[in-house]
């Protein structure tokens, strides 16, 4: 990763840029002569340190967000080293040299100080949408033809909300599981993390929408199906669910139902612009072009436009919320600036192979950066390490389950003894 434009730095802002600047910053200590404590230039940068520690001190952090605490605490280290040089009682001196790259330290800091407030935001607006839209499925399940006005008025105050939000970093959320559990502090639904998937998809969709504008026509079909596109896990049996660690609430899907329950539950949703295609586009938000997608393994000429544009859009978020797809082994973590990239390479990788619409992927990458594509040719030209392989059991495709037994026996004396009906269950 030596590229900075591989770590789409607007998920989380890079440290290895700072890093190589102290270093450079260590390496001129004894160039030239120390600069006198009124230099001008010097008094300027000590101003824009103690503002930054001054915003830094007065952020308050929940301690639910673990991953914003751990950005934080990175700022705090790169200020208290900061402190040594810029504080009023600054115990070392600077040279002429060390300025320009202590001023990108500090540009780089306030970089990471508006990502925090931003992902702040982020969840208090991500709370109130929340709260409006688990009301606005309420009258899906209690209703056979249901009326979509409390859902477009939803849509329409994201709009209204995102239309100045210039990259994805500010709705896109840095963790999901942080997400939740800010979300279940203040709203008390056993489903909540359901509603919170769909409405990032919603909300990235918008935002893909705003730059492309072959995607414009669909921006209220694709958010509405994003929003429920995984609804149809609230109608599966809570008993049946066997995961690891007890954990007896949660509901298992292994045969990849909830799209199909999720389609059928959709259909009296009328009166927008797309509305018939709406259970189709969730009905296929898994469905893969080379036919390995669940649950009906549908191909190329099957999958519409908008499936293949919600399928795309699905499988990057699935892919930058779940970091053990992202992973060589298993077993190590990435850098949280790293996931965005991580997602976006195996999503590259996975169209190359046939599974995903090139065009749409291509579309979907050039709206999160516009060097994107190109950076992710060169890391898959180069075989980059960091994202080789996929859980193959991840997904439930028929190509990665092992083949059964054969319901006849291969042996000369076995076939003269049996039949094949005598294998055969008796009615």
């Amino acid at each position: 990763m030596n590229h900075s434009t591989r770590s789409l730095r607007w998920l989380t802002p890079t440290i290895r840029r700072e890093r190589n600047e102290w270093e450079a910053f260590c390496a001129r200590v004894n160039d030239a002569e120390p600069l006198p404590r009124n230099a001008a230039v010097l008094s300027a940068l000590q101003d824009q340190f103690r503002e930054l520690d001054r915003q830094n001190r007065e952020l308050k952090i929940p301690a639910l967000q673990q991953e914003l605490k751990q950005l934080q605490a990175r700022v705090n280290v790169i200020l208290q080293r900061c402190h040594l040089y810029l504080d009023a009682t600054a115990v070392r001196t600077l040279s002429a040299s060390q300025l320009p790259h202590l001023t990108r330290i500090l540009d780089f800091v306030q970089t990471e100080l508006v990502y925090l407030r931003q992902q702040l935001l982020l969840s208090q607006t991500t709370v109130h949408y929340l709260k409006q839209l688990v009301l606005a499925a309420e009258d899906i399940w209690t209703q056979s033809y249901c009326n979509p006005n409390y859902l477009l008025n939803l849509i329409r105050k994201i709009k209204h909300d995102d239309a100045h939000l210039d990259d994805p970093g500010q709705l896109l959320f840095l963790s999901l599981r942080d997400m939740e559990a800010v979300a279940r502090e203040q709203i008390a639904h056993p489903d909540i993390l359901i509603y919170l998937r769909g409405l990032e998809v919603a909300r990235c969709s918008y935002y893909v929408s705003r730059q492309i504008p072959a995607w414009r026509d669909s921006c209220d079909l694709l958010m509405m199906a994003g929003m429920l596109h995984d609804l149809g896990w609230l109608m599966l049996n809570p008993q049946l669910a066997k995961k690891a660690g007890g954990q007896e609430n949660q509901r298992n899907d292994e045969r990849g139902e909830h799209p199909i329950l999720g389609a059928a539950l959709l259909g009296g949703l009328r009166g927008f612009p797309g509305d018939s295609y709406l259970s189709e586009v969730v009905a296929q938000h898994h469905e893969r072009l080379d036919g390995t997608g669940y649950p009906r393994r549908l191909h190329t000429y099957h999958l519409g436009e908008h499936s293949r544009r919600m399928g795309v859009i699905c499988r990057y978020l699935e892919l930058k919320n779940d970091r053990r797809e992202l992973t060589a082994d298993g077993i190590r973590t990435c850098d949280g600036e790293e996931l965005a990239f991580g997602a976006a390479l195996q999503l590259y990788r996975e169209t190359l192979q046939g599974e995903w619409d090139a065009k749409v992927s291509e579309q979907l990458f050039l709206a999160l950066d516009k060097q994107l594509p190109e950076e992710l040719h060169e890391a898959d030209r180069h075989n980059d390490p960091f994202s080789l392989k996929r859980f193959q059991s991840y997904r439930p495709d028929a190509a990665h389950t092992a083949l059964a037994s054969p319901h006849f026996s291969l042996d000369p004396e076995s076939r003269l003894k049996d039949s094949v009906t005598d294998h055969q269950t008796e009615i």
